[in-house]
């Protein structure tokens, strides 16, 4: 099976790429740069290089790709969320997505299922109530990237081709946000972010690669899904679990304010959090291997 994945250097695409080729998949990587992409990825992915803005029409041999798996996107948090970040992390979704819908409308792609990333963010801040994957979209700017992003991938919904988004929550790794986590705690100074009560929904990166072959794999799959692990975590227990296995004091929490000043309206994605829950993918009969917090976080930093 031919696999396309848009964003394959990043985190989570580095290591789906090991994932599909190791289960006998043929990738193909979509790259600016393919030289830089197969130092990071190995001499066994194929590079197809597109420049992002152009149509996606020039490029050849895309007619048998079976899927097309996107990962592309502007990072939500490196900077500030200024007016021009805030339009640009929206902008560089629906850009990668809409050229990818249009090749599938014109049939330069026609793949049996396009798999396109979003985020539990999806939901906005719900406080304790849990949220599957029919629940209606928040009206924070998180909710509303997802919202519209979402929305640009279901324009390629078709009889041939099947569009699933992958609502995913913090992605347990040996990269990406556990590392920014851990900081404070190897200097004695961890603990929650504001009051503690918001939920986490967090998935240990192995499951999430799972998942998505599952999606792959499992032809009744489609729509929202969410990706998360089924028991989701208050930031206190997170803390005090990450705490804990890096034998660690989670003892010094964050005030909000100070998250305010530092990181502007960004401080919103940590501040209030979600309850989301797997309904959909366990449906489907998915097992986890990490469906435990402490094992996964074990896991986890064991490799960083």
């Amino acid at each position: 099976m031919k696999v396309l994945i848009f964003g394959g250097t990043g985190f989570v695409g580095k290591y789906l790429t090991k994932e599909l080729l190791e289960n006998g998949y043929q990738v193909f990587v979509v790259t600016r740069n393919s030289h830089k992409m197969v130092s990071t990825l190995g001499s066994g992915v194929e590079a197809i290089e597109w420049d992002n803005m152009s149509s996606l029409s020039s490029l050849k041999n895309l007619e048998q790709i079976d899927v097309v798996i996107n990962l592309a996107g502007e990072s939500i948090g490196n900077r500030r969320w200024t007016p021009s970040v805030k339009e640009e992390i929206i902008a560089s979704r629906l850009r990668t997505t809409g050229a990818i819908v249009t090749a599938i409308d014109h049939g330069v792609i026609q793949p049996k299922v396009f798999i396109n990333a979003s985020a539990v963010g999806y939901y906005g801040p719900r406080g304790d109530e849990e949220l599957a994957e029919s629940e209606e979209a928040g009206k924070d700017f998180l909710a509303q990237v997802c919202r519209e992003w979402e929305q640009e991938a279901y324009k390629a919904q078709a009889p041939l081709t099947r569009v699933v988004t992958l609502r995913i929550g913090v992605v347990l790794g040996n990269e990406g946000a556990l590392n920014r986590m851990t900081m404070p705690f190897k200097f004695y100074i961890g603990g929650p972010l504001g009051t503690g009560e918001q939920w986490l929904s967090w998935i240990h990166i192995q499951d999430l690669i799972s998942i998505i072959r599952c999606v792959i794999e499992h032809p009744g799959l489609s729509g929202p899904i969410n990706a998360v692990a089924p028991n989701p975590a208050r930031m206190r227990d997170f803390s005090k679990t990450l705490g804990k296995v890096l034998s660690k004091p989670s003892w010094l929490p964050v005030p909000e304010i100070l998250l305010k000043i530092a990181l502007g309206q960004m401080s919103e994605m940590l501040l209030h959090g979600q309850r989301a829950v797997p309904k959909k993918i366990q449906s489907a009969g998915f097992e986890y291997m990490y469906a435990d917090l402490e094992e996964a976080l074990e896991n986890a930093l064991a490799v960083i």
